[in-house]
């Protein structure tokens, strides 16, 4: 049965900040506002669904949230690609998705960092690299990652097995690194390329 009346009052109350907070990291706060109202609109009319003794409201919820987001593929995308230091409530230098090396190569905490240090193309090349990954890779990396869920949080909020999420995980970390990577060799390949080009012009 749905769930109605001073019950489905308190569910939103109890989760709609957490909700809302996932939504506008994934769409943007354009599309924020929107997106939540459509996820308290689907789990209440789904209800029967939630099995307390097996989960938790919060985490129903988040698993509701990912599929809505399925529909709005092109807005998240859009928003991914278009995300700076400056979009990201406490700073995308704190973003567990960047990694920042030092002069040496070494590892930098990103918390240490200052956003106004945190290299552009960094930040853009692994948004792209996000938006890329299949939906289900996203999904499991994002609430991870973004959301703070442990393996078994995932899980639950995907109907995934806690082993799966796991496996999944390490290797999604693996993919989005390797094709963080081959864009910035692609980059810096065709940046030598026009280096070249402009000095031969300059010869003739």
């Amino acid at each position: 049965m749905p769930l109605t009346g001073p019950a489905a009052a308190r569910l939103y109350d109890d989760h709609v900040d957490a909700v809302h907070a996932m939504v506008t990291r994934r769409v943007g706060k354009a599309l924020g506002a929107k997106v939540t109202s459509e996820v308290f609109e689907q789990a209440v009319r789904t209800w029967d669904r939630f099995d307390p003794e097996s989960g938790t409201e919060r985490l129903f919820l988040l698993g509701t949230a990912t599929v809505i987001l399925r529909g709005h593929a092109d807005a998240e995308r859009q928003h991914l690609l278009r995300l700076r230091p400056v979009d990201r409530t406490g700073g995308i230098a704190r973003d567990p998705l960047i990694t920042v090396r030092g002069p040496d190569g070494e590892r930098i905490d990103t918390a240490e960092v200052d956003v106004d240090d945190l290299p552009d193309d960094e930040i853009a090349l692994t948004m792209r690299a996000v938006t890329e990954l299949a939906p289900d890779d996203r999904d499991i990396l994002l609430l991870s990652l973004w959301e703070g869920c442990q393996h078994a949080a995932v899980a639950e909020a995907l109907d995934l097995a806690v082993g799966t999420v796991r496996s999944s995980l390490g290797r999604i970390r693996r993919d989005l690194k390797k094709a963080v990577t081959a864009s910035k060799q692609s980059t810096l390949g065709a940046s030598d390329a026009t280096v070249g080009s402009d000095s031969k012009d300059g010869a003739s």
